[in-house]
C-alpha cells in the first residue's frame, strides 16, 4: 500500500502486528516470530511506540527497546516481534515466519534496500514457507527502484497493490488532494494544516517538490538534492529538437576502473546530443548486476547506439571516446573536461581547443546552474536517441550543498556503481554552453589551452 504522509500508515502497520501478537487473532500463530522493518530501528520506532501503547496495557508481553535491539514477546504463546534495520543480513534465517511488515521502503537506503527486498522475496520461496509481506509507505524520498517498479506494477499474480496518488496536472486543486489523502476528511485540523502547506508550494518551487513527494505521493526532484527536476526534465524531452547548426560544444567525463567515459555535445541551437563508452570487462551483463539495474537495462543503450563497448579492455581509452565524438558531430568548437587523464584526451582531440575545468564548489555550482536554466527556460532540448542514457544517468545524478550555498554532483555511494557519469558531462557541457554566449571571439589561442 502506498500513500502520502500523515494518512496513519504507521498506525496501520502498528495495527496488522497487534493482531499479529493477539492470542486468538486469525492473524497469530503461536510461537511464531513476526518481523518489522524499516529503514533503521530510530525509523522504526514510529511504529514500534503506537504498538507498544495497543499491547502494554493488556499484560503479558515483554518488550525490548534499546540502542541495538528492539522487539515484542508474547509471555504465554511464545509469539515474539523482531525488529531489524533495511540491511541484508538481518533478512537473512527467516523461516517459517508468517508476515513481515516492511514501514517506509522509499527511505530504506539505495542498494541495501533492494538487497533487504530481494533477501525477503527469497524467503517466500523457501520450502513451505508461509510468508506474507506487507510493504506500507511512501514512494518518496527515493525517484525509482524496486518500489516504485513494485507498486507501479499493480496487481497481478499473488502481488496486490493498494496506491492513493493525486495528479500532479491539478496538483493544488482540493478534489486532487483529497483524492490521495483519504484521512483529511476526517480530521478538519489536519486538513487545514495540508491547505496551509498546499499555499506555500504555490509559492515556492522548492516547496512544491516536497508537497508533490510527500503529500500527493508523486516522487519530483528537489533541487537540494537532485541535478534536475522531473518537471525540468519534462521541459527538455518536450520542447521540438531543433537540426543540428553550426559546430557542437562537447565536454566529456573521463572514466576508469567502474565508470564510463561520457561526452555531451550542445549544439548553437540548444540540441543536445549524448553518447558513452563502458569497459568490455566485465560484460554488460555483469555490469547491470554489479550496478542493481535492471536486467537488459545497459544492453539497450547499446542496442540504440548511445553507449559503445570497449571490448576485451577493462579500461575505456580516451581515444575511443574522442573517435565517436568526431564520428558522430564532426568537428566541434571546443572540447571540455576536468583535469581527470586530461593528458591523454589531450593526444586523441586532433587540434580541437582543449578547455581544463577544475571542478572546485564555485565553479561546479556555476555549471549545475546553467544547467538548471537552459533546461527550464531553454533552449536545451535533447535528442530522442539520446534521451535514455541521458534519463538513466540523470536519475543517479546526487547534488550536495556546502555551507556557503553553493553546489556540487557527489559520488552516491562509496563504490562508483551510479553512472552519473553523462550527467557530469552535461553539467560541463550546459556551463561552457552559458559562458560561450558571452564571448566575442575564441579566447582559447591566448590561454594556450589549443591542443
Amino acid at each position: 500500500m502506498s500513500l502520502p504522509r500523515g494518512n496513519g500508515k504507521s498506525t496501520l502497520a502498528a495495527w496488522i502486528l497487534a493482531r499479529c501478537l493477539t492470542p486468538g487473532d486469525p492473524w497469530n500463530v503461536p510461537g511464531r516470530e513476526y518481523v518489522l522493518t524499516a529503514a533503521s530501528l530510530e525509523q522504526s520506532r514510529f511504529v514500534f511506540r503506537p504498538l507498544r501503547e495497543e499491547l502494554e496495557p493488556r499484560g503479558g508481553y515483554r518488550f525490548i527497546d534499546s540502542v541495538t535491539r528492539v522487539g515484542v514477546t508474547h509471555k504465554a504463546t511464545g509469539s515474539r516481534l523482531r525488529v531489524v534495520s533495511s540491511k541484508a543480513k538481518t533478512a537473512m534465517g527467516l523461516v517459517r515466519t508468517p508476515v513481515v511488515v516492511a514501514d517506509e521502503p522509499g527511505s530504506w537506503e539505495t542498494v541495501g534496500g533492494e538487497l533487504m527486498a530481494d533477501a525477503l522475496f527469497e524467503a517466500q520461496g523457501k520450502p513451505d514457507s508461509p510468508l506474507r509481506i506487507l510493504f506500507i509507505g511512501t514512494l518518496a524520498p527515493s525517484t525509482g527502484g524496486w518500489w516504485h517498479d513494485l507498486v507501479n506494477g499493480g496487481t497481478r499474480g499473488s502481488t496486490y497493490v493498494m496506491k492513493y496518488q493525486g495528479d500532479p496536472e491539478t496538483w493544488d486543486q482540493w478534489p486532487t488532494i483529497q483524492k490521495a489523502n483519504p484521512l483529511m476528511a476526517r480530521f478538519p485540523d489536519s486538513r487545514k494544516k495540508l491547505l496551509a502547506r498546499r499555499d506555500e508550494a504555490r509559492a515556492d518551487t522548492r516547496l512544491k517538490a516536497r508537497f508533490l513527494s510527500y503529500r500527493l505521493n508523486v516522487p519530483t526532484g528537489d533541487e537540494s538534492t537532485v541535478l534536475l527536476t522531473v518537471s525540468d526534465w519534462e521541459q527538455v524531452v518536450g520542447r521540438e529538437v531543433p537540426d543540428r547548426e553550426g559546430r557542437p560544444i562537447v565536454a566529456v567525463d573521463l572514466g576508469c576502473g567502474r565508470a564510463w567515459s561520457a561526452a555531451v555535445a550542445i549544439f548553437e541551437t540548444g540540441r543536445m546530443e549524448a553518447v558513452a563508452v563502458a569497459p568490455g570487462i566485465p560484460s554488460i551483463e555483469t555490469q547491470e548486476k554489479r550496478d542493481r539495474v535492471p536486467g537488459g537495462t545497459y544492453r539497450k543503450l547499446v542496442e540504440s547506439g548511445a553507449l559503445r563497448v570497449a571490448e576485451g579492455l577493462r579500461v575505456q581509452p580516451p581515444a575511443q571516446l574522442a573517435d565517436l565524438i568526431f564520428e558522430r558531430w564532426g568537428r566541434p568548437v571546443s572540447i571540455t573536461s576536468d583535469r581527470f587523464r586530461l593528458a591523454e584526451l589531450a593526444d586523441c582531440i586532433r587540434g580541437v581547443p582543449l578547455l581544463p575545468r577544475v571542478s572546485r564548489w564555485s565553479e561546479a555550482s556555476s555549471d549545475i546552474r546553467a544547467l538548471r536554466k537552459i533546461a527550464r527556460d531553454g533552449p536545451l532540448a535533447c535528442d530522442e536517441s539520446s534521451r535514455l542514457l541521458v534519463a538513466a544517468s540523470l536519475s543517479q545524478a546526487l547534488v550536495k550543498n556546502d555551507d556557503a550555498g553553493n553546489t556540487r554532483l557527489v559520488k552516491r555511494g562509496t563504490n562508483n556503481t551510479a553512472r552519473d557519469d553523462v550527467s557530469a558531462a552535461l553539467l560541463l557541457a550546459s556551463g561552457a554552453f552559458q559562458r560561450s554566449a558571452g564571448l566575442s571571439r575564441p579566447r582559447w589561442r591566448s590561454l594556450g589551452l589549443v591542443g
